[in-house]
């Protein structure tokens, strides 16, 4: 009997892998392949990055018109620039809002020179503006056109807003009034002082009075009235303009002045009550947003101590600074009334306010009959 052929027995397992593994996969053939497959992608994506850089379109520009057309700009583009400009473009503040400020010309700080000049000056507060601007413009395609711009931008300002010189003195405030000496000795003064602050400092309040005395004398009703109202030419400060005699001044120049003080705006009076109620023109509330007050007179009228301290007492509490310019070159004289009354209000008042007495001769203005 044959022996039967004895059974091949088969590996299992781990043995079966390796049995049937090619001469590739026993040269590491499968990792090769991997890390190729790896690779090649990697290349592939930096290649398409590369590409998308390099064929980028080039940014275009959008012009933003001045005025004109041609061209089709990004309307985004466009908003986005003009708001740029307008953020960068200077702004300039109201001061003072008041209508009734006394107050002076337009922050920057200006000068009131020799009442000849304006040293820095600019067309600011105290006031309301408007303006209005338009661009128009033709063009057609081609980023080419032509075009107009235009603007316009009027405006009202209420007052002074500065800080000026006057004859040369430096007055340190921004908002100024003026109160003036309305007696005889004063006539051929008031032309010249009037007409330089309205060329420094047109809108200004300006207060007429007739003498310059601080008296304790009771007044009914004290207060300041527009010399536009009824009554003005009645007053004793007109009817003694227009009846006097005095030498200074003629007929005619007389009624100039006259003329001059009731139509100019922002002009007040204090109804006659006696050469020493000055106070009310100093203290009236129309002054209330002002930092200074010049005072321009020939101090030759009395004083009161308890009217003075008065005085001092409330330009203080607003905070506003005296300047007074006597007018008559005697009170620097040692002795003279004038040099005593002088130097009680500047003792009492203008020192204590922050002031100055303006040591400034002028010079009156010549009678028309003197005139070359």
């Amino acid at each position: 009997m044959e022996d039967a052929p004895l059974a091949v027995e088969r590996p299992t397992g781990e043995g079966a892998v390796a049995a049937r593994s090619t001469v590739w996969q026993r040269l590491g053939g499968g990792s090769l392949t991997v890390s190729l497959i790896i690779h090649a992608l990697v290349i592939l994506i930096a290649i398409l990055i590369v590409r998308t850089v390099i064929t980028s379109p080039p940014e275009t520009i959008d012009f933003l018109p001045g005025g004109g057309g041609g061209g089709k700009g990004s309307d985004a583009r466009i908003a986005e620039k003009r708001r740029a400009a307008a953020v960068s473009a200077p702004r300039m503040r109201t001061v003072s809002a008041a209508s009734n400020a006394a107050v002076s010309l337009p922050d920057i700080q200006s000068s009131l020179s020799d009442f000849t000049s304006l040293s820095i000056a600019a067309p600011l507060g105290g006031g309301m503006g408007g303006g209005s601007g338009g661009l128009r413009g033709s063009g057609s395609g081609g980023l080419m056109g032509n075009g107009q711009g235009r603007g316009v931008g009027p405006g009202k300002g209420s007052g002074f807003i500065s800080i000026p010189l006057i004859f040369g003195q430096k007055i340190d405030a921004r908002r100024m009034a003026v109160v003036l000496d309305m007696s005889s000795s004063m006539y051929a003064f008031l032309p010249i002082v009037i007409k330089e602050v309205d060329k420094v400092a047109p809108g200004s309040i300006v207060i007429l009075h007739y003498g310059c005395g601080l008296a304790d004398d009771v007044v009914s009703n004290p207060g300041v009235e527009a010399t536009t109202d009824k009554g003005f030419d009645k007053d004793r400060i007109i009817t003694s303009l227009l009846e006097s005699r005095n030498a200074a001044m003629n007929q005619r120049e007389r009624a100039a002045l006259f003329s001059l003080v009731q139509k100019r705006p922002k002009t007040f009076y204090v109804p006659s009550s006696g050469v020493g109620s000055t106070w009310i023109a100093l203290t009236d509330s129309i002054l209330k947003d002002v930092d200074a007050i010049y005072w321009f007179a020939d101090f030759a009228d009395g004083l009161a101590k308890g009217r003075v301290e008065d005085v001092s007492r409330k330009l203080r509490d607003r905070k506003q600074k005296l300047y007074i310019h006597p007018s008559n070159p005697k009170w620097l004289e040692p002795g003279d009334p004038l040099a005593a009354n002088v130097a009680t209000i500047d003792g009492q008042i203008v020192q204590a306010t922050g002031g100055k007495v303006l040591k400034v001769d002028l010079k009156k203005q010549p009678k028309a009959d003197d005139k070359p």
